[in-house]
């Protein structure tokens, strides 16, 4: 906090407990590290003191000074030495112990002898000797009697904070290990989801498998080793477009689709009746590839009951390691049932 940014209304609502929290936390640490201020805030202490004991102090701070300054015993303590003080200066000023001289804005003034007892101070010009000499041990005393109470404060301040800021830090540790558990938490969550998916597939796969094997016919084997073609606008020049024959009772194809290259753990295929055409009219995802001679092909099994003659676009999309679907490319055949 800035030096400039306090004055003798704000300290003494500091002093009442009418700062917002986080003023007077920056008013907590100013004291410590700013002897103007703490010096400061001494006097404007004493000032507030000085005029709750007068009775001078308005309503609402009034109401602030018993509830708040007052449940404090070392600050009660304060105004008791404080109100001792001055019953007893009023007490010398009864017995004619101290007599008061005009300040400089009564020199003018007609002759009065009532001044406010806040004019206190120009009367030690003409307090008798012995009465100067008494005045001036207590207010020694009273001085050395506030320096101790001013460090054994700051003495309860600073072991105050110190849980304080410990409980600080161990808040934080604790938020860093929730977060850093969320985070596991949560990859943890997505590899199960991924297990899973893997466990279906594989089960799926090994149905359709036992399916084919109890089938009366063998299953129909088409390689597609044309190259793949872009789905936006697919080629059909000469050589390039697979023809498949299905012989009448054929159950399933199963077709031999070469990686150009083969760059991903695994692969979804989408069988469309033409270029981007959805929904697709059959679709395998997690497909996993495996070494064919020098080449690496992935084998799609498609029932034969979904084919019709014409012709096909299979959509295979390559699947990254953080699941995400990339590389699609197409493979243009022809079915002819016969």
């Amino acid at each position: 906090m800035e030096k400039q940014i306090y004055n003798d209304e704000s300290i003494a609502q500091y002093l009442l407990g009418s700062l917002p929290e986080e003023e007077t936390e920056r008013f907590d640490e100013l004291y410590f590290v700013d002897d103007e201020f703490a010096e400061r805030l001494n006097a404007v202490e004493n000032d507030l003191v000085d005029t709750y004991v007068r009775g001078e102090l308005s309503s609402q701070k009034l109401e602030r000074f018993d509830a708040y300054y007052l449940a404090s015993p070392k600050r009660r303590e304060k105004v008791h030495v404080a109100r001792a003080f001055q019953i007893h200066a009023e007490k010398a000023v009864a017995a004619g112990h101290v007599t008061f001289a005009p300040g400089p804005s009564q020199v003018n003034a007609t002759s009065d002898n009532s001044f406010p007892q806040r004019r206190l101070l120009w009367s030690f010009f003409t307090v008798p000797r012995l009465a100067l000499t008494a005045a001036a041990i207590l207010g020694l005393a009273g001085v050395g009697w506030l320096e101790f109470e001013l460090s054994r404060l700051r003495s309860q301040v600073d072991q105050a904070q110190a849980p304080r800021i410990a409980l600080e830090q161990r808040e934080k540790e604790l938020r860093e290990l929730l977060e850093r558990q969320q985070r596991a938490s949560s990859a943890t969550e997505k590899e199960l989801e991924r297990v899973r998916e893997e466990k279906d597939r594989l089960e799926r796969q090994m149905a359709l498998e036992r399916q084919i094997a109890k089938s009366q016919s063998a299953p129909l084997l088409a390689n597609l080793n044309i190259a793949p073609h872009k789905l936006a606008a697919p080629t059909r020049a000469a050589g390039q477009v697979t023809t498949i024959s299905l012989p009448h009772g054929t159950d399933y194809v199963v077709l031999q689709v070469e990686l150009e290259p083969d760059d991903y753990p695994s692969y979804n295929a989408a069988l469309l009746t033409q270029p981007g055409k959805r929904p697709a009219v059959w679709k395998r995802e997690r497909l996993k590839s495996r070494a064919l001679g020098e080449s690496k092909v992935i084998e799609i099994i498609i029932p034969a009951s979904i084919l019709k003659s014409q012709e096909y676009l299979l959509a295979v999309t390559g699947i990254s390691d953080g699941g995400v679907a990339e590389g699609e490319r197409g493979y243009l055949f022809k079915v002819v049932k016969q």
